[in-house]
């Protein structure tokens, strides 16, 4: 699902994907990471936004906080499968193990915070590997 652009003779299929966080620290950690990695990201600070971007944009891959204001990631996920979204969603959370165990399957994987960046973006590439 990327998007394709031409550097020399090579088509790249470039990956986009979805940072939703309210922290701007974690926003900007994951913004600035995913670039190097050369992700095409868009970075929103809450549930809403993210439901609103998805739904006016494809993405690859969401990653997002599952605690926010006005709309939480979990809430934000379940809907946007409610529309028929299948984009593979990454939860960040600083909730213990046993506070995320009922929704913990609605989510591609789920990482504790702090997070380890390199260990988030090496399961990323990985799930991303293989789409078109």
């Amino acid at each position: 699902m990327g998007t394709n652009h031409r550097r020399g003779d090579s088509n790249i299929m470039i990956k986009r994907i979805l940072i939703a966080d309210d922290q701007l620290a974690t926003r900007e950690a994951l913004t600035k990471h995913a670039a190097r990695l050369g992700y095409e990201v868009v970075a929103v600070a809450n549930g809403v936004e993210l439901l609103t971007i998805a739904s006016e944009e494809r993405f690859d891959a969401v990653i997002t906080d599952l605690i926010m204001p006005d709309l939480n990631g979990v809430a934000a996920t379940e809907i946007m499968k409610l529309q028929g979204h299948t984009t593979p969603v990454i939860a960040l959370t600083g909730l213990s193990p046993q506070d995320i165990g009922l929704f913990e399957d609605k989510f591609t994987k789920v990482y504790h915070k702090p997070i380890e960046i390199k260990e988030l973006f090496e399961h990323l590439d990985s799930l991303l590997k293989n789409i078109k």
